[in-house]
């Protein structure tokens, strides 16, 4: 179809991103209760932002 990629969603990984930035901004809050479950989030947080990057900026390029 000529218009296929007109009717593809865009922005999910610009969401990932955010919801990654949301996270660390909230880890020191978990970090101070707990070191392990505030270690999980911080990598939770590097793990979504970087699969929102991916998806954002370096799949177009391929």
């Amino acid at each position: 179809m000529a218009h296929s990629e007109h009717n593809r969603p865009k922005g999910s990984g610009i969401i990932l991103i955010a919801i990654g930035i949301l996270i660390f901004i909230f880890a020191p809050g978990y970090f101070k209760q707990d070191i392990t479950g505030g270690l999980a989030v911080i990598i939770l947080g590097f793990v979504l932002g970087g699969i929102g990057f991916y998806i954002s900026f370096l799949k177009k390029r391929t």
